[in-house]
């Protein structure tokens, strides 16, 4: 791609998402991706291409013009439902539309029933193309931000071009969105402003046009909140600037990932992570101010356990923005007490420790010994959090801790398994902060020995015979039998709300705790977190029961988990099926796990949290059903993709990466790949008579790289290494894992290694 580019028409030309789109003609619609339910389910008004840069947040409609616009202020505290503690105050406006005069003829690219086609440029931006006679007309909409990230303007570009493809030319003129988006009122007037850089506006807030054949015209429109000095800051370098600007900061996070064989995966691993992107609030500081449930509604509340998901991919995709999430979950983590809970680390253990397991994985992809170094506050928060936590367990208990809540739904048991899962995640990461940055060899050494007894009790009591074989469970009773709990401790305060999810659950007032929950996920992301391999038998057995008939929670209908009587699935429960893919059809298959979220995606990429409602009929689906888009199971997705289906983890303080590729349904590509503070770009390829992976190394350091390559005839093919031309001598040890060979080798900056076996 020939970035930066010259000219507006350059980037506009750029290819656009093949999965994701919608093409409006002869009064039908038609979305990119048959297989997609919700491509069925069209019109919408629910249906939004988004985009934002955190500081704010777009919604565009189908048609191109713009349904909402939001900016942040900042957060508050507010004693809430269980899962809700901080709120956020934020500001709306929308909606914009243009409206065009040309050659006499008037269009309003609103609410005029006109063909388009709306998709995303390059997978990244809304933009939305009209043939208007002899006139194509491009809406493009971004959120300018600088390619480094440093620099978010409070504002947005909503472009719009115009390109005469007659042999004559052609007059009228353009008016742009105008201010003015409510009835007038005597008091009060527009809170957001709208510029028009470039060209003069009329009295009428028109722009006069005359297009000679084969000519362009781009009215860009800036919306910016009044008084923000968005519109200067963009008039001084222009739109173009902007846009490239903005263009790299995307690309810097995402890469450029291609599975020829399965494009679909490649384009929604994107999606994913801008869902969770656009998830994020930032106040006009620059600081985090909360989150949303996804890109669209904003919401007042923020949910601190799906902040924690959507901002997860980022400790390897976008550092410096995980790193401000850390430290608001360092002030916000543990909810204070209030008139409805009494708050404290075990209102939500897992929501309480997610500063320290977010330094713990910041840490391991950066290798950044400084954060900690110039701001000892951290460490000295996270220790008295961990011990603070300790105090939790009376001496006589297992090496596990108590949790009230996971979100808004119980952690249920004596000692629920996720949220002590956070706890063992916490402790082992963070003593290798103790060590090898503060030297506390003795704090280390403690740690680790917590975190081995709270993994050796878990694997001890946290398990059971399932119907597949040894597998986990939600939760366990520290008396009687540990798989059922008594319903009668859940009554009194807390009936008020969490009763509602577990109905089904409950038999002669005891809940049986072999299930799992569909908004439980930090089982899922075990191998993640390090607690366990991805080919791990136990791991492996509850990911398949969790989506099976055997858990009390599935519903064969939706084939997902129900949550409560809300909703026939959540969607979170659908992650597990990215915990069991063995091959191409386990993936991508006609009934594959990605297959099936696939299908309820909707046109934009983006996942709706509650799908279905209750009672309806496979495919039958529904958006916005009390709640939004859905950032906590794009971050599932998100994190599980790269570590485990692209199969890669880069330790920055050893300077290792781990390439280890499942990618069972396509070879790829991933130029640019962004892993904390490590660059690379890797590819895959497999036949049925080979297997190979090659690795550039994009750092500054030299890193050493291990790679493990499987092959069903592994045992049949020679390994070999080269760089370049040049062929290596190729010493391969047999892994661990079945019909797989493992290659290491210290790799110099700019120099790429290629490994194989044929």
């Amino acid at each position: 791609m020939p970035h930066p580019f010259t000219t507006i028409s350059e980037a506009l030309s750029q290819s656009k998402s093949s999965s994701f789109g919608v093409v409006y003609k002869n009064g039908k619609f038609t979305a990119n991706d048959p297989l997609s339910f919700f491509g069925r389910k069209l019109p919408d008004p629910e249906l939004t291409f988004d985009t934002a840069n955190n500081k704010i947040l777009v919604n565009v409609h189908m048609n191109g013009s713009i349904k909402n616009v939001t900016v942040y202020n900042g957060s508050y505290y507010s004693d809430n439902i269980p899962g809700v503690w901080m709120c956020k105050d934020f500001r709306e406006a929308g909606p914009y539309a243009y409206c065009l005069e040309l050659g006499g003829l008037h269009y309003h690219l609103g609410s005029d029933d006109l063909a388009y086609s709306t998709s995303l440029l390059d997978n990244l931006f809304p933009v939305t193309e009209y043939q208007l006679g002899a006139i194509k007309a491009t809406l493009l909409v971004y959120t300018p931000v600088s390619a480094d990230g440093s620099q978010r303007l409070r504002g947005l570009v909503y472009g719009l071009q115009l390109e005469n493809q007659s042999g004559q030319t052609i007059a009228g003129q353009v008016t742009p969105p105008p201010a003015d988006t409510l009835p007038d009122q005597l008091f009060s007037g527009p809170e957001f402003c709208v510029h028009v850089p470039g060209h003069k506006v009329d009295v009428n807030g028109t722009v006069p046009v005359s297009l000679a054949p084969g000519q362009t015209l781009w009215v860009p429109a800036v919306i910016y909140p009044a008084g923000d000095p968005c519109p200067r800051i963009i008039g001084e370098k222009g739109t173009l600037y902007w846009l490239n600007e903005t263009w790299a900061y995307f690309r810097g996070i995402t890469g450029r990932l291609k599975m020829e064989e399965d494009p679909f995966a490649a384009e929604f691993y994107e999606r994913a992570l801008l869902q969770c992107f656009g998830s994020l609030a930032m106040d006009s500081r620059g600081y985090l101010a909360g989150s949303n449930w996804g890109t669209s509604p904003t919401t007042q509340f923020t949910w601190n356990k799906d902040m924690f998901y959507s901002l997860l991919p980022f400790h390897t995709a976008e550092p410096e923005l995980f790193q401000q999430g850390m430290l608001w979950f360092l002030e916000h983590g543990v909810r204070p007490p209030g008139n409805r809970y009494e708050g404290g680390i075990t209102h939500s253990l897992s929501n309480s420790l997610s500063s320290a397991v977010m330094a713990g994985l910041y840490y391991r992809t950066t290798g950044d010994k400084q954060l900690f170094l110039n701001r000892p506050g951290i460490h000295e928060s996270i220790c008295s959090l961990l011990e603070a936590t300790l105090l939790t367990r009376q001496e006589e208990d297992p090496w596990l801790f108590p949790s009230v809540w996971l979100s808004d739904a119980y952690s249920l048991g004596d000692y629920h398994t996720g949220s002590n899962v956070i706890a063992w995640t916490a402790f082992v990461h963070y003593a290798r902060i103790a060590e090898e940055v503060f030297g506390d060899t003795a704090r280390a050494e403690r740690y680790r020995t917590i975190a081995g007894r709270i993994r050796a009790d878990l694997e001890r009591l946290a398990t059971a015979e399932g119907p597949f074989g040894l597998q986990y469970a939600e939760g366990i009773s520290s008396s009687g039998d540990k798989l059922k709990d008594n319903a009668g401790k859940y009554t009194g305060k807390y009936a008020d709300f969490g009763m509602q999810f577990i109905g089904n659950l409950t038999a002669e007032g005891q809940i049986n705790l072999l299930h799992h929950d569909g908004e439980e996920s930090d089982t899922i992301l075990m191998p993640l977190y390090g607690y366990t391999s991805y080919d791990n038998e136990t791991y492996r057995h509850y990911m398949q029961f969790s989506l099976s008939p055997h858990n009390p929670t599935y519903n064969p209908e939706s084939k997902g988990i129900q949550w409560g009587d809300h909703s026939a699935c959540t969607f979170p429960g659908y992650m597990s099926g990215m915990g069991m893919i063995t091959d191409a059809d386990s993936l991508s298959g006609e009934d594959g796990y990605l297959t099936r979220i696939r299908q309820l995606t909707d046109a934009d990429g983006s996942l709706w949290w509650w799908p279905y409602n209750n009672g309806a009929a496979y495919g039958d689906v529904v958006r916005h059903n009390n709640c939004g888009k859905c950032g906590w199971a794009s971050g599932v997705f998100a994190g599980l993709f790269v570590s485990e289906i692209l199969g890669l983890a880069y330790d920055a303080s050893a300077r290792q990466l781990s390439f280890r590729p499942l990618s069972p349904s396509s070879s790829f590509t991933w130029e640019h790949v962004k892993l904390g503070s490590g660059s690379f770009s890797v590819a895959y390829r497999k036949t049925d008579s080979s297997v190979e992976a090659s690795i550039q190394n994009l750092c500054t350091k030299t890193v050493t790289v291990c790679v493990e390559l499987r092959h069903d005839n592994a045992s049949g093919l020679e390994p070999f290494a080269r760089t370049g031309d040049k062929e290596l001598a190729a010493h391969a040890e047999w892994s661990d894992r079945a019909a797989s060979r493992r290659f290491k080798k210290t790799l110099e900056p700019g120099r790429t290694v290629t490994f194989g076996l044929r």
